[in-house]
């Protein structure tokens, strides 16, 4: 069966909202009704792919991927910050027309509830897939608040819970009517895929800020694994070295598998394309997120490693999703149009943009 991947949208970016919701039970959608934009919130800054990117929707990735970053920042930082922002937008754009293209109707009531529950629980509280307990903003205003202090409207936010149950839906169609065995023939051999350049194969070594007891403590010890992994140059001397950090011992041994094209975000794109350009036994750079340090180490494939079943899971998720995405993103962006009202780069822009 199709991996279920838990997709890292804006709202995981944003630790206030960093949850997946379980989506059993179903809510009216009158329930907790939409809280109006601003004029300015609603205003829009530019149209990407056919679709009309809103003030607040630009502020909300801006503010989530920018904040504490702006000090120093010059107008080619700017431009060079809105072209990163003006991505990760395309990307959730083009998920949602390839979803659209196949079948699955990001309008549609299924997603409508979904959307609906999602909200419910950020209201009411409830338990995640994962058993976390979620204790709920209770009032309409505490609700409020906590989305201002990110950034967000009541509008992106449920755009973002329309994305992600989009997504969703979009996967468990294509296990539906493509799991292994029901292969109607066009997505051809999973042998091949395992063979060929569009699949990789390595690890990725996490190491957490309170690992270590800092960030900084953090980086050194990852810093020093490079060193020891590139003096390694075998694989029993770098699974030694591995069993350092909090890895599994499965992820030890077998490492993962990955397609060109995997990703939601900035930095899983980036440790995708690391795998990519690494010789075996060999690292990428260090990268961060708010939670630690990560870098990837490159890894030969294992013959042992090989089921049919799984890489035809993996052959598919790039075929019909990730690459269709990423292709449809890239396009979307060589035709942006920006708006007159888009903002332009000063220190009050910034200071607005950001969450201070």
């Amino acid at each position: 069966m199709l991996k279920r991947t838990c997709f890292a949208t804006l709202i995981s970016l944003i630790a206030l909202l960093a949850i997946v919701f379980s989506l059993a039970s179903c809510t009216k959608k009158g329930d907790y009704p939409e809280i109006k934009s601003s004029k300015e919130e609603a205003t829009v800054v530019a149209t990407l792919g056919g679709h009309e990117v809103r003030y607040e929707l630009f502020r909300a990735f801006f503010s989530t991927m920018y904040s504490g970053k702006t000090d120093g920042m010059t107008e080619e930082g700017w431009n060079a910050a809105v072209s990163d922002v003006m991505r990760e937008i395309a990307y959730l754009y083009a998920a949602l027309d390839v979803a659209e293209e196949n079948g699955v109707d990001p309008e549609g009531d299924k997603i409508d509830d979904a959307v609906a529950e999602l909200v419910r629980v950020q209201y009411e509280g409830g338990v995640t897939d994962d058993g976390l307990i979620v204790e709920g903003f209770e009032t309409r205003e505490k609700y409020k608040e906590a989305l201002a202090a990110a950034n967000l409207t009541d509008a992106v936010n449920r755009f973002i819970f329309r994305c992600d149950a989009t997504k969703r839906e979009l996967y468990e169609y294509l296990v539906e009517n493509y799991s292994y065995g029901k292969d109607p023939g066009d997505l051809g051999d999973p042998r091949a895929f395992f063979d060929s350049d569009d699949c990789a194969h390595g690890i990725w070594v996490f190491v957490s800020n309170d690992y270590r007891g800092s960030r900084a403590d953090g980086r050194a010890f990852a810093e020093g694994l490079r060193e020891e992994i590139a003096a390694a140059g075998d694989a029993d001397t770098v699974k030694k070295i591995l069993r350092k950090t909090e890895l599994s011992v499965s992820e030890i041994e077998h490492g993962i598998y990955v397609s060109k094209n995997r990703g939601d975000i900035p930095l899983d794109r980036a440790l995708v394309a690391d795998l990519f350009s690494l010789a075996p036994y060999t690292c990428g750079e260090i990268r961060e997120d708010a939670d630690g340090v990560w870098f990837a180490v490159g890894l030969p494939k294992d013959e042992a490693d090989y089921v049919a079943a799984s890489f035809f899971d993996l052959m598919l998720e790039e075929t019909k999703i990730a690459r269709p995405i990423a292709e449809k993103a890239a396009a979307y962006l060589t035709g942006v149009s920006y708006a007159a009202a888009f903002p332009t780069f000063s220190a009050e822009t910034l200071g607005k943009l950001t969450v201070r």
